[in-house]
């Protein structure tokens, strides 16, 4: 228990305030106590002198110093999403014509899922589809995480120049390196979200190797996460995008095939997919919406070191007892009324006592 004035730096207040009131209280002891005083007098003095300690030590701010401590993820959640057109692809839980739907909407549940397994974590999206682009830098705004799923549609199909999850490599790379360098305590976890297939002829993988970025070195920056494919070995059928709402997937035209004019037919690249989880070190989860794919735990719930810095975060202030204090005051200062009342009351009959006398 200390004293911490209300007001900061106002002890000088406090201790004039005490001697006025001890001023004020010996003052009144002088008839209080005296053999001309009424029986009243005496508990009268008392009381105040109780209101009088009481006020000061409000004034002086009884309080104790207490250290709480919060728990602070210092998780990185880098989430490296695939929009471009094959993502489009109705072969998620059966597709459209059995109740389900198009990979992309395998993969908003599946961002949901990591979003919902890691409420304080930070989080940071990368998409991808004729260009790497970071779409949200890294923020612990859930709402803007959830905004951005929301959002997240298929890349404009006239916009199309092909593309391959190799051509995030480099922004991939260069974002994990400043954020070690930042943050070198921090845990990682990257989630890529895509079905591995390449329709660049290579100038990713290029780009990549001119960048001097490969998936090994990601691997090396990172703690933990998944690579999650879609799609079925089937394959499933794209509907063009013009990024209009009045065009949405679902009512767009096939993609065709040239070579053969019917619709074309996106398979994912198993393989490719999982050769970038074994550089990256993590596990790679196919997904496909049916009943044999894993659930959203296996790849959300992450056995990390270090996942909360010193798992919590302490902070030091002041609580003040004050309260206590407020009730005693609030209660003499009632009683104190009361006498008053009682006494203005008293002195109403001798006043009309002695005008009857007249």
């Amino acid at each position: 228990m200390r004293f911490e004035p209300l007001l900061p730096g106002s002890w000088p207040l406090v201790i004039a305030v005490a001697l006025v009131m001890a001023v004020l209280l010996w003052w009144s002891a002088r008839w209080a106590f005296s053999s001309l005083a009424d029986p009243g007098a005496r508990a009268s003095w008392w009381r105040r002198a109780c209101l009088a300690l009481v006020m000061v030590l409000i004034l002086a701010g009884p309080a104790a110093a207490v250290t709480e401590s919060t728990q602070v993820s210092n998780v990185e959640i880098y989430l490296v999403v695939d929009r471009t057109g094959s993502m489009a692809a109705e072969d998620w839980a059966g597709g459209p014509d059995a109740g389900g739907g198009t990979r992309l909407d395998g993969v908003k549940s599946d961002l949901t899922a990591i979003r919902d397994a890691w409420p304080q974590a930070r989080f940071c999206i990368l998409a991808l589809d004729g260009t790497a682009a970071r779409e949200l830098p890294l923020t612990s705004d859930l709402d803007a995480v959830t905004s951005w799923i929301g959002s997240l549609q298929q890349e404009i199909t006239q916009r199309s120049q092909g593309s391959s999850l190799d051509g995030m490599l480099p922004l991939l790379v260069q974002t994990l390196t400043r954020a070690k360098e930042k943050n070198p305590e921090d845990a990682r976890l990257v989630y890529i979200l895509s079905d591995g297939e390449a329709t660049d002829d290579g100038q990713g993988a290029a780009d990549a190797s001119a960048a001097g970025a490969t998936w090994a070195k990601a691997g090396e920056l990172t703690d933990g996460g998944a690579v999650l494919g879609y799609g079925t070995a089937s394959g499933g059928m794209m509907r063009s995008f013009d990024g209009s709402s009045s065009t949405p997937g679902s009512q767009g035209k096939y993609i065709l095939d040239p070579d053969t004019g019917k619709p074309a037919v996106s398979v994912p690249d198993t393989r490719a997919l999982a050769s970038i989880a074994e550089a990256l070190g993590v596990p790679y989860f196919q997904r496909t919406g049916g009943s044999d794919d894993a659930p959203t735990g296996d790849f959300t719930s992450q056995d990390v070191n270090a996942v909360l810095t010193d798992g919590r975060e302490k902070k030091n202030h002041i609580r003040y007892f004050t309260w206590p204090l407020g009730i005693a005051a609030s209660v003499l200062a009632i009683w104190e009324l009361v006498a008053l009342i009682r006494a203005e009351r008293a002195l109403r009959r001798l006043t009309a006592l002695g005008e009857g006398v007249r």
